[in-house]
């Protein structure tokens, strides 16, 4: 007899579930070669990297802080996903603002930095994640004088 998962084991299956879909779609845009083309998608794609946030079970988004490079984040990179235990590593990435400052305001952010700070944790406090557009890892920052 099959035992009836509890809704928060449901949930963190499904977010499992969900994030290792995302690590390979992650993993197809950098290993997909072509014989003529090469690395044509993530040419195509500009980055290596879907960017995310997490929601909390609370409604909040999970912030995490780097105490090495000193800056606070609620933007991941799927780096791995244990799936028999629901534990993912996420790499930090570091929201920039216009002037190429940290920010934690969403009205600021322009850009998104990969960095090679990593965490490791387990899903049970997280209820949902949400994508961002990776045009934020690509975009460049111009600007141009008032006059």
């Amino acid at each position: 007899m099959r035992k009836k998962l509890s809704i928060e084991n449901a949930n963190k299956h499904w977010l499992c579930v969900a994030l290792f879909e995302l690590k390979e779609l992650q993993d197809m845009i950098v290993d997909s070669q072509t014989k003529y083309f090469g690395h044509l998608l993530l040419k195509l794609v500009g980055t290596d990297t879907i960017p995310f946030f997490f929601i909390t079970n609370n409604g909040t988004h999970l912030r995490i802080v780097d105490t090495v490079n000193h800056f606070e984040t609620e933007f991941f990179r799927i780096e791995s996903i244990d799936r028999e235990q629901c534990i993912v590593t996420v790499s930090l990435l570091r929201a920039l603002d216009y002037e190429g400052h940290d920010t934690n305001l969403h009205t600021e952010i322009v850009r998104l930095e990969r960095t090679s700070t990593k965490k490791s944790f387990d899903l049970e406090y997280i209820s949902g994640i949400q994508l961002l557009s990776h045009d934020l890892l690509i975009k460049k920052i111009i600007l141009e004088p008032k006059w």
